[in-house]
C-alpha cells in the first residue's frame, strides 16, 4: 500500500501535510516543544505513551497535528509519571499514582528536603528554575526545614514569604 504524502509551507512558515486526498496542519516536535512549553524529550516522551499521535515521519522528524497540539496546550499533560527510585521519598503514595505535573508542590518539596543527588538533579532537570523559585516563595517556608530553606533560597536566589504569626510562637521555634 502505497500513499503519497506532501509537505507544503506557506509563506507565514505554517506546515501542512497532505496525505490520501486530506490536508491538515501539522507542527514538528520542535515547534510542539514551544507551544507546549516543553522540552523536545518530553514531546517524544509523550509520543511514546500515546498522550500525543503523529501524523506522519518524514525525514527523521516527527509531524503532529496542529489542532491537537493547541488542544494539549489548554489542558495539563495527564501522564507525568516519577522515577521509580523516588519511591522511598513517598512511603504513603503509590509512586505510580502521582503525576510530575499535578502533584508538583509534593515533589519538589520532597525532593528538595531528603532528595539525593540524582534526584536533586532531576528536579533541575524536570521543572523549570521559575518553578523552583516559585515553591521557595510560596511553599518553601511551610513545606522545608530551616537548613533545606536556606540553602534553596541561596541557590535559587528567591526570598521565601514569611510564616505566618501564629507559626512563628514559642512552641514552634524548636
Amino acid at each position: 500500500m502505497n500513499i503519497e504524502l506532501s509537505l507544503i509551507q506557506k509563506s507565514s512558515g505554517a506546515l501542512f501535510l497532505e496525505a490520501g486526498g486530506r490536508t491538515r496542519e501539522v507542527r514538528t516536535v520542535a515547534q510542539a516543544a514551544l507551544t507546549l512549553k516543553r522540552t523536545r524529550r518530553q514531546i517524544y516522551r509523550y509520543i511514546e505513551t500515546g498522550l500525543l499521535k503523529p501524523e506522519a515521519k518524514l525525514l527523521g522528524e516527527w509531524l503532529l497535528d496542529a489542532v491537537e497540539i493547541e488542544k494539549a496546550a489548554e489542558r495539563p499533560l495527564t501522564v507525568q509519571p516519577l522515577p521509580k527510585r523516588l519511591a522511598a521519598l513517598f512511603p504513603e503514595y503509590t509512586i505510580s499514582r502521582l503525576n510530575a505535573g499535578r502533584d508538583r508542590t509534593l515533589v519538589i518539596s520532597r525532593v528538595l528536603e531528603n532528595g539525593g543527588q540524582a534526584d536533586i538533579k532531576w528536579v533541575f532537570k524536570r521543572y523549570t528554575r521559575g518553578e523552583l523559585s516559585g515553591f521557595i516563595k510560596e511553599d518553601g517556608a511551610r513545606l522545608l526545614g530551616a537548613r533545606s530553606l536556606r540553602l534553596w533560597s541561596l541557590v535559587l536566589g528567591a526570598r521565601p514569604e514569611p510564616l505566618p504569626g501564629w507559626r512563628d510562637d514559642g512552641i514552634w521555634r524548636k
